[in-house]
């Protein structure tokens, strides 16, 4: 059932592959302009719950809602054309087109339009494009093969992506993935960042804990596929069950 209060809400979620249970019975419910993080250990289900959410994987049971509205099972353009946009793990991109023309490509397809058979799509909505690599801090690269950019800016551009289809709920797997620190903490500070001006709600899969408590508003752990603790960033971080998990390894909050 929904959760009335909530703009997005997982009601009791579980996933088998064969004899594996991947999910148990995952509930969340995440209200407006949370910075929501899930994190666990390696075979938690992380990546299995967002498959499952997005509608790559069907869940064996359990359902999904987004704004009171059942989605259990719609693939990713569908979720898109409601206001849910993703980006993945291993970074989604065009690499042999430009960065601009990525960005062209993605605001086509919300026109359900084809870019490829469609000359005006090369040249149209440039004023969206320019502002969309502002925000993502790629404003001098938009002529640049896309495949030519630093892992770090390869990210910056799959975000852009997401942002084009003006979403209210971005779901973000493991968004800092092949980084340096240093390069991890400045990509989730402007995810933060773009979630205050926005007023986006994100869900962001971690396992970096410096980048969880650095702009997570709500924690949820899982562990063996099922929900272990859940609260604010102070809370989670000293309950003992978590502190087991993760073997005394969980790190203090970054200023």
């Amino acid at each position: 059932m929904a959760n009335a209060d909530a703009l997005f809400h997982v009601d009791g979620l579980s996933k088998q592959f064969g004899g594996v249970q991947a999910l148990a019975n995952v509930t969340m419910s995440v209200a407006p302009g949370e910075l929501r993080a899930v994190i666990g250990p390696n075979g938690a289900g992380k990546s299995t719950f967002f498959n499952t959410i997005t509608g790559l994987f069907p869940p064996t049971s359990g359902n999904v809602f987004f704004q009171g509205e059942r989605i259990t099972g719609q693939p990713p353009h569908a979720l898109a054309r409601i206001g849910i946009g993703r980006t993945f793990q291993i970074t989604s991109i065009f690499r042999e087109l430009t960065v601009r023309e990525n960005l062209q490509v993605a605001l086509t397809g919300r026109e359900r339009r084809s870019w490829s058979i469609w000359p005006k799509a090369r040249t149209m909505n440039m004023p969206r494009v320019r502002e969309l690599l502002a925000l993502v801090g790629l404003t001098d690269t938009g002529t640049r093969i896309a495949g030519t950019l630093s892992h770090g800016d390869q990210k910056r551009l799959e975000l852009a992506i997401a942002l084009a289809g003006q979403p209210r709920l971005l779901l973000l797997d493991e968004p800092t993935a092949g980084m340096a620190a240093q390069e991890r903490l400045a990509s989730i500070h402007l995810v933060g960042s773009l979630a205050r001006e926005l007023g986006l709600t994100v869900i962001f899969t971690e396992h970096d804990m410096a980048v969880v408590f650095a702009v997570a508003t709500v924690i949820t752990v899982l562990h063996q596929g099922a929900v272990l603790a859940e609260g604010i960033p102070a809370a989670v971080r000293a309950m003992p069950a978590v502190q087991q998990v993760y073997l005394g390894e969980a790190v203090a909050p970054v200023e």
